[in-house]
């Protein structure tokens, strides 16, 4: 602790002027005060100053990732508190065996319940906002629309690896605008068990990853090669890539719980998808950072991703970096701040948990690294419409405050603080979907 001696005039002595208010002092600063005929000291602390929440409730949002759900007019507190199961439904290849008092003493599920409380006005217990939950889910089309216009969620770009319903019945009880990317490992896997020639198998991923685009209507690509190899994709090399296919066909390739393993071959297809993605006009989202307990943990880093991003393929095309990284936030944040057309994106890795990756620390720590113009909001929100809902509030709030701070600071005015907000929660996906 730095104390500031006392002169005998009654004043701090400063060896530049002396300030003018309490507000020129670091905050928390103790002033040792000596009193003319005491020796002992008296400690004053100062107030620390008010931080300042931007309110950014009624700015538009564009969601870059999340995932369709089906019509569910009756949520019970069992299914309810099943999403909050951190790291997935299964570990080590079980089911877990978590007891639900676990799950409902959690921090998030708490909040899920206050935060719809306050929405629906029950009180606040879960079984109260339940019941009152599903008298308005009864008309489901006019609930999910309350949730996005609370929200103000007006597209969202929806990841086709899950999908409970089709996407034009999905359309028909959701008011956003619809966008959707083509997960690339599900058709992979298809292919690899069907096509009886190397050739035959890139002829094959090609003709459906252009078809994709050019007539299903699909804007972008998604990988999730950090569940599969690890996000260490190596430079392409066609050879090993048809001699790991070789191998599989003759049953002699390592296998994993997806399936075949077959590296070689999967690095080469994501380059093929990044090349290709330039020609179709479409970008490239990859997973990166921890996620569900299948997760490849040790190789899932996005720093990992460095020398596949300096392919010149891949440099000319934009790259969302899913999750950010969570919990390699700064990794992520300096591979977004050096290369030109690498996105970072602010989501929570397992919805409607892990609420620290939308917490005001670390939107702070992206905004200052990465420039504004490339940082995107996604929800990765599964299942039932409140995630999708809960994950724009939370976030609103995180930036809200992060942006707040800088203003405080007098790093940002408030006309440049709110653009700030619009880029990163809109405008930067606006202009990704164009």
């Amino acid at each position: 602790m730095r104390f500031l001696p006392w002169s005998r005039q009654g004043r701090p002595a400063f060896s530049s002027p002396a300030p003018t208010s309490t507000k020129d002092f670091a905050s928390g600063v103790a002033l040792r005060v000596r009193r003319r005929y005491s020796l002992s000291p008296i400690y004053l602390t100062l107030p620390t100053p008010r931080q300042l929440d931007l309110d950014l409730e009624a700015q538009p949002v564009t969601d870059m990732h999340c995932f369709s759900f089906a019509p569910n007019p009756k949520l019970t507190r069992r299914s309810l508190s099943k999403l909050f199961l951190s790291g997935g439904p299964t570990v080590m290849g079980s089911k877990s065996e978590v007891r639900q008092e676990d799950l409902l003493s959690s921090v998030a599920y708490r909040r899920m319940v206050r935060e719809l409380s306050l929405l629906l006005q029950a009180p606040d217990s879960d079984l109260d906002v339940l019941r009152k939950r599903n008298e308005r889910a009864r008309d489901f089309a006019g609930y999910v629309k309350a949730l996005c216009e609370d929200a103000k969620i007006e597209r969202a770009v929806l990841d086709n690896g899950i999908e409970p319903v089709g996407f034009e019945e999905f359309r028909r009880y959701t008011p956003a605008r619809l966008y959707r990317v083509f997960r690339i490992e599900p058709i992979l896997k298809r292919l690899l068990d069907t096509s009886e020639s190397f050739s035959a198998l890139f002829d094959s991923f090609d003709e459906v990853i252009g078809t994709a685009v050019r007539k299903r209507g699909f804007v972008g690509f998604k990988s999730i090669v950090a569940y599969r190899t690890g996000l260490d994709v190596g430079k392409p090399d066609e050879g090993e890539a048809r001699r790991s296919f070789e191998a599989y066909r003759k049953g002699e390739e390592q296998r994993e719980w997806f399936g075949p393993r077959v590296k070689p071959l999967r690095d080469l297809f994501l380059c093929h998808v990044a090349e290709r993605s330039k020609k179709l006009g479409s970008f490239l989202q990859i997973h990166t950072g921890v996620g569900d307990t299948d997760v490849v943990a040790d190789k899932c880093n996005p720093i990992l991703l460095k020398n596949f991003l300096k392919l010149e393929a891949v440099s000319k095309i934009p790259v969302v970096l899913i999750h950010g990284g969570f919990p390699y936030t700064s990794e992520a944040a300096w591979l977004a701040s050096v290369f030109p057309n690498v996105y970072f994106e602010l989501s929570t890795p397992l919805p409607p948990t892990f609420l620290p990756a939308l917490s005001r620390t670390r939107f702070r720590e992206v905004v200052e690294i990465v420039p504004t113009t490339r940082i995107v909001y996604g929800s990765d929100a599964i299942e039932i419409p409140e995630n999708h809902w809960m994950s724009a509030k939370l976030a609103k709030r995180a930036l809200g405050g992060s942006l707040g701070d800088l203003v405080a600071e007098g790093v940002l005015d408030l006309d440049e603080a709110h653009q700030t907000g619009d880029l990163i929660l809109n405008s930067n996906a606006t202009k990704l979907l164009a």
